[in-house]
């Protein structure tokens, strides 16, 4: 296995920019699930139903409402966790095929970095998901103009609101994710037809299928963290100082809030969209991660010497 550094950034941009437009909606789903406190708010109310309201009610423009972000922040970050998964796995932790904690280990070594990157976006994101449901007309016509705004009343800091719990939710996704994509990866070729040749289109089924399952399995089980992620990152900040002094409420402080006023279960608050948006995009974005190559190869601005078949083995696609 060679590294290629052009290819693997080329794919994660790729896998990036597809990935997040398909699971935006979802994603605005999850996020409203996490942070409601009433049924006006969307408490109680299923996936499709709190979707269909929001659609109904604030028009569908505000499905994609703050997707600017994510749109440049996750192309990012796709680029860097596939490049340095990859490094990482070949140079220092040697990971193996199947159920080997190296693989884990490899995703890990670039959350500190890349979480530089996903703070911001994150905290922009979910400002912009929730600013319909803490002010009718809403304080923001753009992320921008969001991200403009706050940094201008409370200086650059408060573009990393969270920044400590949103990097140990990366790192524990990523490294689940990886870990979970390599040994399912290994189980859907064996499932789907035993001792397969390489490159035949059963390894080309059985990466997608590992894909969406690892990102599954990655969400279900960090899926608390990121609810006390969206708790501190979606409270609500003024959008102009105020005589008295912001007081943020940290990740400790939020937790306590959640199982006080919703209990245990007020964790897993917006799982049911998350993991439905795990399997579609980690699907999606590993297939326009393998297109990108493919494409890279067959035009000859890169060269794996595979002869650009498409399917071939690479490490999944990153999904937060």
């Amino acid at each position: 296995m060679t590294f290629h550094l052009g290819e693997e950034a080329i794919g994660g941009f790729a896998a990036g920019i597809v990935g997040t437009l398909l699971g935006f909606p979802l994603d605005l789903v999850k996020t409203r699930m996490q942070t409601s406190s009433s049924t006006t708010s969307g408490k109680g109310l299923s996936t499709i139903s709190l979707l269909s309201r929001i659609l109904r009610t604030e028009g569908i423009s505000s499905v994609y409402k703050g997707v600017g972000p994510p749109l440049i922040s996750l192309s990012i970050v796709n680029t860097l966790s596939f490049t340095s998964y990859s490094y990482f796995r070949q140079n220092h932790f040697h990971g193996q095929d199947g159920w080997d904690l190296g693989n884990a280990l490899s995703g890990m070594m670039g959350a500190p970095c890349f979480s530089l990157v996903t703070t911001p976006e994150n905290f922009l994101k979910t400002q912009m998901q929730l600013d319909n449901v803490q002010s009718p007309r809403g304080n923001f016509s753009s992320s921008f103009h969001c991200a403009k705004t706050l940094v201008s009343s409370y200086g650059l800091s408060v573009l990393y609101t969270g920044h400590v719990i949103n990097t140990i939710r990366e790192a524990a996704f990523v490294g689940t994710y990886f870990f979970c994509y390599e040994g399912y990866k290994g189980e859907f070729r064996n499932m789907i037809w035993n001792n397969a040749d390489e490159g035949s289109w059963s390894t080309s089924l059985a990466i997608p299928c590992a894909g969406g399952c690892a990102g599954a399995t990655a969400w279900a089980l960090t899926f608390p963290l990121d609810c006390v992620r969206a708790g501190v990152q979606g409270q609500p900040i003024p959008s102009s100082p105020t005589t008295v002094q912001l007081k943020k409420q940290g990740a400790l402080k939020t937790l306590k809030h959640l199982l006080q006023t919703k209990g245990f279960t007020g964790l897993y608050a917006g799982v049911s969209p998350s993991i439905a948006r795990a399997f579609l995009v980690s699907g999606s974005r590993f297939s326009a991660y393998e297109g990108a190559l493919w494409l890279c190869r067959w035009s000859g601005l890169t060269s794996r010497g595979n002869n650009g078949h498409y399917g071939e083995e690479g490490p999944g696609a990153y999904d937060d």
